[in-house]
């Protein structure tokens, strides 16, 4: 998460996807950090709920991510990490716009590439990415859907892949 984005959330409503809250030392890294911060999850997968810190798991629902759980602007902050682009092209847009439906700041990480090297990397190390696109296509894909969040391009570069 941006670091000028941390000392915005104390006192609010956080969500975060595919198991980041669940892993207790994200979950109580947060609590330490930001006392007061009400921090929920969406999980695609019962297993990771079940596994999940107990005292995250009475926060975290069951949901795809582009069918959120909340009402309209309901979430101050939503943090996706590495878990929309593991849908088809389809869903990863659906739940982009449900980030922005919900969510009243935004922050997503995607997997991307900026050549054949990275990309044949990328591809050859997931075992669940489905939509990896360039830089380039997800900068025309967020223009083209009308999404203003943060983001964050995770390569085969900045995961030491090559």
């Amino acid at each position: 998460v941006p670091q000028h984005t941390l000392g915005l959330l104390q006192g609010r409503r956080v969500l975060g996807t595919r198991k980041w809250l669940g892993e207790s030392e994200r979950h109580q890294d947060l609590q330490d950090l930001l006392p007061g911060i009400k921090v929920y999850g969406v999980e695609d997968h019962h297993y990771a709920i079940k596994n999940a810190h107990p005292d995250a798991k009475k926060n975290i629902k069951y949901s795809e991510y582009y069918k959120l759980p909340f009402k309209n602007k309901e979430i101050d902050f939503i943090f996706a990490f590495n878990s929309i682009y593991t849908h088809n092209l389809r869903h990863t847009v659906s739940s982009l716009k449900e980030m922005q439906r919900v969510g009243k700041k935004n922050y997503v990480v995607v997997a991307s590439y900026e050549n054949e090297k990275e990309k044949n990397a990328f591809l050859n190390w997931t075992v669940i990415g489905t939509t990896i696109l360039s830089k380039k296509e997800w900068l025309k894909l967020f223009k083209f859907i009308g999404y203003k969040g943060d983001y964050y391009f995770s390569t085969a570069k900045t995961l030491g892949l090559i």
